[in-house]
């Protein structure tokens, strides 16, 4: 978690959405504080009260976000076959995956979205719509994967399982593969 309290403004770190260069980019840029954990939620911060801040996180189209988690999951070994890994870990990953939401946890909290898809754009629209100037993160490419679409690792079977797993969200969101 980040903040800016001159500015109200609290930036929470979702995983896979960009959030290391987002965060790098706020400490360096605009002195965001670092608010104990990358990960943590207003819940794990009673003292600090948001009401009338802008609070915003990210997101990431759902295909993208599971070939992400692919990728970071089973870098150090041979990659488990897609359909195998999709399901196992949205079942054992209670803290990213949760009833059939991949971006459940910080919802309750943020005004603002930050799409992984149009990173630039919605934070430059988060930070000017509080009086801060605008900002380019650059992309950070960290995994196996090397920058190739999410797409091209994708058959019928899996991109359905997605689709169907996710239908609430991605309907939300106006994601298509």
């Amino acid at each position: 978690m980040y903040v800016i309290p001159k500015y109200k403004f609290c930036y929470l770190a979702e995983p896979r959405t960009g959030s290391k260069a987002v965060a790098k980019i706020l400490m360096e840029k605009y002195d965001a504080r670092f608010v104990r954990s990358h990960h943590d939620t207003p819940n794990d911060h009673p003292e600090i009260d948001l009401r009338g801040w802008v609070v915003c996180a990210g997101a990431r189209n759902h295909w993208d976000a599971m070939i992400s988690w692919w990728f970071k999951s089973e870098r150090r070994g041979e990659m488990t076959p897609l359909i195998k890994f999709m399901p196992r870990f949205c079942k054992n990953n209670p803290n990213f995956v949760k009833n059939g939401k991949l971006w459940w946890k910080m919802r309750p909290f943020i005004n603002t979205l930050i799409r992984y898809e149009w990173l630039n754009a919605d934070l430059d629209y988060a930070l000017v719509s509080v009086g801060l100037p605008p900002c380019n993160v650059p992309i950070v490419i960290d995994s196996k994967r090397n920058g190739r679409p999410y797409q091209i690792f994708y058959k019928t079977t899996t991109r359905d399982w997605v689709a169907n797993f996710f239908k609430e969200e991605i309907k939300q969101h106006q994601y298509k593969f």
